[in-house]
Formats: structure tokens, C-alpha cells, sequence
């Protein structure tokens, strides 16, 4: 009787895994898999879902972390700002050119006369150089009188009656635009009553009223 050899190892072994192919199911990876090494397609999946999920948490975040914020503005220079204007003084004169004063003949006045668009003053001759020169003060002492055409020919009777030497020069008579000194006049009811013609005087009511 002939002796069979013992089957080689090597045999056994090939002969196991083609039974093992075999048997398994298609498309299921082997169970020991995992020993070797993640299947292939398996990395692709997972750099996927770390993509999704940076994207949703970039997507949660707040709008307002990526924007820029204002910066404050800068403070302005207050030496570049213009100065506020400086409050005006009270008036206390009127220049003669300003109110076109002049001298007028005291001939050819009446006491019928209409008021016109000047204002007069009777005075002597110093007193009449000193207001061309200077002009006329505003002040509440002792203002200027001032009377309509009408009352020029009273105001020139009166002097001519007045104590002698209290006017030693022929009177003067002074006109003045009555626009320019319309807002400052007060009006004066006794010399109105004399004069039998609206009197005013140059006292500066607007100053009261500003």
C-alpha cells in the first residue's frame, strides 16, 4: 500500500481564501478591513463633511465679526473754527454823511408848510459847525430835538424872541434824512404843542427795544 504525503500548508492556505472569495458577499469589504486601512473613497468622504462643516459654523457666525468698525471721528481743531461774531455796542452816533445833513436858507419856510422826507434842527453857528463836523449824538440826556418842515418857521420865531444875546448869530438850519433816524426818534408832545408841528427827539428807542 503506497503512503500519501501530508498535505503542504501552503495548499491549505490558498485553497482557504479562494473558499473565502467565494462566499462573501459582493461589494461588502472583508471583515478584517479595518486592520489594514480605511476602504478606499472613505478619506474623500470625511474631508466632505469637515468642508460642511466649516461652512455652516462660518455661516452661523455673526455678520458684525467681520465688519469693520467706524473709528471715532477726529476731534475738530478748535483754533481752525471760525470766532462766533462779537456783539455790536450800542450806537451813540450818527455820522453826517450817513445823514446827508446840510444846511437849508431859513428864508421860505411856513408854518403851513407839509412834511417832507427830511427832518430839521434850528441852532446857532458854532453848534452847526461842531454837527457837520461830527455828526449827531444819540443819548437819552439832552437828546437832539428834531421837528417836521411845518415846525421850522415856530422854532425860528421863538429864537428871535428869546432873551437878547442868547443867540448873537443868525440861526442855522440843519436837514437830515428822516429814513435814517426814523427807528431812534421819541416823540416830544410839549415842543409839538409850541410848534404847532410834530416835534421828536433823538433818543434811541430801538436801542430799548433790541
Amino acid at each position: 500500500m503506497r503512503r500519501q504525503s501530508p498535505p503542504d500548508p501552503q495548499d491549505r492556505t490558498e485553497t482557504g481564501l479562494a473558499l473565502f472569495s467565494m462566499t462573501r458577499k459582493p461589494g461588502r469589504p472583508p471583515a478584517q478591513s479595518d486592520l489594514l486601512g480605511a476602504p478606499p473613497g472613505h478619506e474623500t468622504v470625511a474631508a466632505d463633511r469637515k468642508t460642511k462643516a466649516r461652512r455652516t459654523a462660518r455661516a452661523a457666525r455673526p455678520r458684525s465679526e467681520g465688519v469693520k468698525k467706524p473709528e471715532p471721528p477726529l476731534q475738530a481743531d478748535l483754533f481752525t473754527s471760525p470766532l462766533p461774531p462779537r456783539p455790536r455796542p450800542p450806537r451813540t452816533r450818527f455820522d453826517a454823511e450817513e445823514l446827508r445833513l446840510s444846511v437849508v436858507p431859513a428864508s421860505g419856510f411856513s408854518a403851513q408848510a407839509a412834511p417832507d422826507s427830511w427832518l430839521y434842527l434850528v441852532t446857532d453857528t458854532e453848534d452847526a459847525s461842531h454837527l457837520l463836523a461830527n455828526g449827531l449824538p444819540l443819548r437819552k440826556i439832552y437828546p437832539p430835538l428834531l421837528t417836521e418842515r411845518g415846525g421850522v418857521a415856530h422854532w425860528l420865531m421863538k429864537m428871535t424872541e428869546d432873551p437878547p444875546g442868547l443867540f448873537a448869530t443868525t440861526p442855522v438850519v440843519l436837514r437830515l434824512r428822516r429814513a435814517m433816524v426814523a427807528g431812534w426818534l421819541e416823540p416830544d408832545p410839549d415842543h409839538s404843542a409850541e410848534f404847532s408841528a410834530p416835534c421828536y427827539l433823538l433818543s434811541g428807542s430801538r436801542q430799548e427795544q433790541d
